[in-house]
Parts: C-alpha cells; structure tokens; sequence
C-alpha cells in the first residue's frame, strides 16, 4: 500500500480509536463519520451494480487504485469472500473491536449503495490471522 494511504488510513483508524473511547455517544459519532466518508467521491466513485461480478470487478479497480492487499475468492453465486492479510486502519487488538466496527461501516455503506450486503466474518481485533469479508448481491426488487 503506499505510504500516504497508509497514513491517510491509519489516522483514520486512531480517529476511530479516539471517539469510541468518548462516553455514551463516541459510537454514534463514529458510526456517523463513516457514513458522511462513504458518500465522498474520491473514494473510488461507488455506483450501483447489477450483479455480483460487476461488484467484485469493482472492488477490484477501487482496490488497486488505493493499493490495498485485497485477495478475492471466486464468485460462488450472488456471492464472494474479500480477504486482507492485514488492517488497513492499524486495528491489532481486542481493544480495537469496536473502533475497527465502526470503521467498517463506510464500506458496508459504500456497498450498499453498489446494490450489495457485506457481511464481516473474522476481524484481526477478534485474533484472526486476516480480515475476511463476504459480499452479497442484494436482488433486484420484482418489477424493476
């Protein structure tokens, strides 16, 4: 990953960190964060996708245009597993579940918005080896 993505991330990551720590409401604040960042343009230009390759093929670009590590399973379905084999926030600990949670939230929105579901499935906070993620195509609604 270059290095001003990877300092851009981890000051996100210890942002995180820093408001989850804040009494009652550091978690709203946090979780709100990632939403407004998952609407910011020059994160990839997320679109809508019509299917689970166009999503993954997606990811792809978005991943080689940051320099993330991402590591793809072959699409199984409406489905696929997303891997990295490190945090890109700096999150290493059990004490960073939550901030690593809320985090994830701008992807998980971000994907919403191509017309998938990402389900996180192991976290290295949690003492995983990698992070590991499934995406979904969501269907289309009947009639549309």
């Amino acid at each position: 990953m270059p290095e001003s993505t990877n300092a851009m991330m981890h000051k996100i990551g210890r942002l995180h960190i820093f408001l989850c720590g804040i009494p009652a409401i550091g978690e709203s604040i946090a979780r709100a964060y990632s939403w407004c960042m998952a609407f910011f343009p020059w994160l990839g230009g997320v679109r809508k996708t019509e299917s689970i390759v166009e999503t993954k093929q997606h990811l792809v670009e978005a991943g080689e245009q940051m320099g993330f590590p991402f590591q793809f399973s072959d699409i199984e379905g409406d489905r696929f597993i997303l891997e990295l084999p490190f945090c890109p926030y700096g999150f290493t600990e059990s004490m960073h579940q939550r901030p690593c949670d809320t985090a994830m939230d701008m992807d998980r929105v971000m994907l919403r918005r191509c017309g998938a579901e990402m389900k996180i499935t192991q976290t290295i906070p949690e003492g995983a080896e990698c992070c590991r993620m499934e995406i979904v195509q969501k269907s289309a609604p009947v009639g549309s």
